[in-house]
Order: structure tokens, then sequence, then C-alpha cells
């Protein structure tokens, strides 16, 4: 019976912390706001912002993928009467598939590498920033971490044609690139088992069937065939200038990025190929697991290929490694677990334990604390652009909400009391600002001229500031000054009254340290604050 317990109690515990996540974690891509969270807001609603990607122009995301999420929401609309409660209900509903993932995971490593293995990947998976973040986030690439989890439970337990069907799904509906997390099942079924009518015959089954409602879906909205998946292929792979318009990093950004949301495991993962490779050598193997240390190191090869693939790419994006995120878990479990078999052969009897259990304490207390510093960190610093729409008053005429140099922390409309309108007045910003969608019955399969995929802004996305009735601002302390491309409006007091007001660390100003971690009275020392305010215009056409 203690068995069973100790599932449940890990599956309400796992639970618990990711629905934390859906109510508390902030959305730190624009990213997901416009390409995700607002055409969702136009499917569901009929008015929300159309990027580029959505043009049937370029054609390079998936409304089925949208609907995925849309049809639960639909759902949910019988009871939930306002966009903030839909908002929360699909967090929420995100935060609940991924726990019943991981627990899927954490059982099935349980039994493969060992209870020690698994309890351990279990509590990196709790501490984890990165986790925490991706766990509830409406973005493809956090589909294909749930994809990941599920494939690597079917993996390890030797389903095959689960690990195509769900692959599949992944490549057509979410996001291409993450077929790179099969690879090496891909390689072991052609290769080493030699079933290769098996593997193509599967592979046309699930393409088939997840493929042909996909391309009907998109292209019902396109308004001609569209296969979104091959597009954004093509556009990243086969044209001149892919990706590289935005986001272009040097690798120290993803180093920084992983240290940040799995501290210790990053390093520990980085470990694992050379301890195999000596455990190997030893002739260990961890106690209790069904794998050798290779066959664990045979297991961890898609996150070590989807760095060596991505770290090589110009273009550079936080998300774009949340498909391998829990293969960071196992990594530092599995590193862990063969440290404790190295200490035991070399030191043997009391003194291994004592090692193994000085290091256990070590690494358990600097990912917690680490990781929830990190959390802590990232939701009171940077809140602040959800928690100020809270201030906007119901209306029943249309209101204009305003953003300049915020444009790209807008949340999404889900956020907004009804009859609000968000527009974008100019700033120091130059590229391509998303627009409306056209709010006829066929306004996603209109091509317009204001769009293009060389981040060329046009006119068309501005809003003259006279008409705004409110106003997102970031009051960094400055002076008024109207000539200044982005004024700090919160000081023209004469035209604007501070209707709501919460804390925005101000990144530039702030020690790296207090940026990234939250530690009690030592942050506040060295953080520096701006107001983020909700302005409300006093002064008509000011």
């Amino acid at each position: 019976m203690a068995l069973p317990r100790w599932n449940v109690a890990s599956f309400v515990v796992l639970l618990t912390v990711r629905l934390q996540a859906a109510l508390w974690s902030i959305i730190s891509d624009c990213d997901e706001s416009y390409n995700y969270w607002e055409p969702l807001h136009f499917v569901l609603k009929g008015r929300g912002f159309q990027t580029w990607e959505y043009s049937p122009e370029f054609g390079l995301r998936s409304y089925a993928y949208l609907w995925l999420h849309g049809a639960p929401a639909k759902l949910a609309e019988l009871v939930v009467g306002n966009g903030l409660g839909l908002f929360y209900f699909l967090r929420c509903l995100l935060a609940l598939v991924c726990a019943l993932l991981e627990f899927r995971l954490y059982k099935v490593i349980k039994v493969k590498c060992g209870s020690s293995v698994g309890n351990m990947w279990l509590f990196f998976q709790l501490v984890s920033p990165g986790m925490f973040i991706s766990s509830a986030a409406l973005l493809p690439s956090s589909f294909s971490m749930f994809i990941t989890m599920a494939t690597m439970a079917d993996w390890m337990s030797g389903r095959s044609r689960a690990v195509i069907a769900v692959t599949a799904l992944s490549g057509l509906i979410g996001w291409p690139f993450a077929v790179i997390v099969s690879i090496p099942f891909v390689l072991e079924q052609l290769i080493w088992n030699r079933k290769v009518w098996d593997f193509v015959k599967n592979a046309l089954l699930f393409g088939l069937l997840w493929g042909v409602p996909i391309v009907l879906i998109d292209s019902l909205y396109f308004g001609k065939l569209t296969i979104a998946a091959l597009n954004l292929v093509r556009y990243n792979v086969f044209t001149s200038h892919g990706p590289d318009l935005y986001g272009v990093e040097p690798s120290s950004f993803y180093v920084k990025n992983l240290l940040l949301n799995h501290n210790l495991l990053a390093a520990l993962t980085v470990l694992y190929p050379l301890l195999s490779i000596a455990a190997t050598a030893m002739q260990l193997k961890m106690d209790k697991s069904k794998l050798s240390p290779m066959m664990a190191l045979w297991k961890l090869v898609p996150l070590y290929l989807w760095l060596a693939v991505f770290f090589l790419q110009p273009h550079k994006e936080e998300r774009f490694m949340f498909p391998v995120y829990p293969l960071f878990s196992l990594g530092g479990a599995l590193t862990l677990g063969l440290l404790s078999s190295m200490a035991s052969r070399v030191f043997g009897g009391k003194r291994s334990s004592a090692i193994n259990r000085t290091l256990a304490i070590a690494v358990y207390g600097l990912t917690l604390v680490l990781g929830l510093s990190r959390i802590v960190a990232v939701c009171m610093n940077y809140h602040a652009p959800m928690t100020v729409l809270g201030g906007l008053p119901p209306t029943s005429g249309e209101m204009n909400l305003c953003y300049g140099k915020e444009w790209y922390r807008f949340p999404g409309s889900f956020l907004l009391p009804p009859n609000y309108r968000v527009r974008f007045i100019r700033s120091s910003f130059t590229g391509m600002l998303p627009a409306y969608f056209q709010e006829t019955a066929n306004g996603s399969s209109v091509v317009h001229n204001y769009f293009n995929d060389q981040n060329i802004g046009h006119d068309h996305m501005l809003f003259d500031l006279s008409g705004c009735d409110y106003l997102i601002d970031l009051d960094t302390g400055e002076t008024f000054d109207k000539a200044n491309l982005e004024p700090n409006y919160s000081a023209d007091t004469s035209t604007w009254l501070v209707l709501r007001s919460s804390q925005f660390m101000i990144g530039s100003r702030s020690s790296t340290l207090a940026r990234a971690f939250y530690l009690p009275f030592l942050s506040q020392r060295h953080a520096v604050y701006g107001k983020y305010n909700l302005l409300k215009r006093t002064v008509a056409g000011g």
C-alpha cells in the first residue's frame, strides 16, 4: 500500500507546483502573446492581433495548434464568462497536462533507472525554474516539451508505435524542429532493431492521421492549401535571411540561460558522458538500474544533439531550449547516481555513505535554494505588465489602451475587460508590429500589404497619441521630454493620471545578481525599480 500512496502524493505535489506556475508565472516572450494568445483570442472572440506569420502569404503558424487549446476553451466558455477566466483556465489545463506527463515519465524512470534516480528526477523537476516558466506557457516549444516527456516514457518502455505517433503529432501541429529529439530512436529502429517496414508503415499512418485534419483546418483559415510546418521549415532553413533578423546571440546566451534555469543540473548533465565512460571502464552500474551507464547515455543523446544543433544557430531564444528541459533533470539524476556508485566502489563502507550523503545534501540544497530564488525573482520583479491591467475600469464604449516602448510586454487581450482596443504609438522600435485581424468571416485569409518577412515596419500599425484613453508606461524617473521618441509619459502629469502602479525592475540599472536571483534584504539593496504605470488621460487630445 505504501507505493500507491507515494505515487498519489508525488502527483499531487507535481500538480500543485505546476498550478502555481499557471497562476504566477509571467509571459516572458512577446512571441507567446502575439503569435498564440492573440490569434487564439481571434479564433474564440473574433478579435485579436495578427502577425506576419499568420498572413496567408507566408502561413508559418498553424490554426490547428490554436484549436488544440481553443476546443477546451470553448467548452469552458459555458461556465467561464470572461477572458481573464479563460486565460487562467487554459494555463491550468496546460499545467495539468504537464503534471500528468511528468508523473508518467517519473514512474518509467523509477522502473528503468531505479527508485533513487527517479526520485532525484522528480525533485529536480519540482525546483527547476525552467520547468516553472515553460510548463504553463502557450508555446509550441512547451508543447514539444510535453511531447519529449511522452516520447522518453514510451521509448524507455519499448512502445515504439507510440513514439512514432507523438513525434508525428509534434512535428505537424507543434514545432517541426522538435523531431530532433526522436532521431536516436529512429536510428535505433532502422539500424539496430532493423524494423524499417514497421517504422515506415507507422510513420505514414500517423502522418496521414494527424496531417490530413491539420492541413484541412489550416487551409480553411488561410483560404488556400497550406502546410504550416513545411512553410516554417522552408522559411528558417531555405531563405537567405531565415530567422536571423531576430534575436541573433552568441553561444554564451544559452550558457547563461541554462545556468539560470537549471543551475547545477546543467553542469552535472554535461559531465555525464565522461562519467559513463569511466563507469563502463570500471564495470560499474547504478544501483537497481536496468540500464547500463552507456545505455543511459544513449537515452540522453536527444539532449546533447539538441544542444549541438541550437548552439550553432545564430538566432537564439530562451524558448528554443524548452523541449529538452526535462532531460536536464534526468542528466543530473543519472550523474549523481553514477557518482554515488563510484564513491561506493572507491571508498566503500561508512566512508562512502558519508560522502554520498554530503554530496546529496549539497546538490539538493543548492538546486532548491537557487531554483526557488530564481522563480521568486522573476515573479516579483517582472509581473507588473500583467498586474496593472487589472486597474482598467469596465466600459460600455470602446476605449483605446496604448503601448509605446512597452509594446512587447503586452500580455494579451484575454487580460483586458470588454471593449478595450490596444493601440501602438510611435517609439524607437522601427520593426514590424502586429496588426488586428480583419474582423470579417474570412478575415484570416485576407492578404495585407503591410505584412512582410523582412521585419520592415509600416505606419498602418501606428496610432496617434491624441486618441489614447489609457497608456501603459514604465516610469524610470526621467523628466518628460516631448522630443524624445520614448518620453517618460508618467512625468507628464498635466496630461496623464496614474490609475494603477506596480513595481518593475530596471535591469540595465540593477546588479546582475539582483536581476537573476531573489535574496531577502540583499536584493533590495542592489536592485533598481521603476513604476510600471497604467495612465489615464486627463486632458482631451493632449
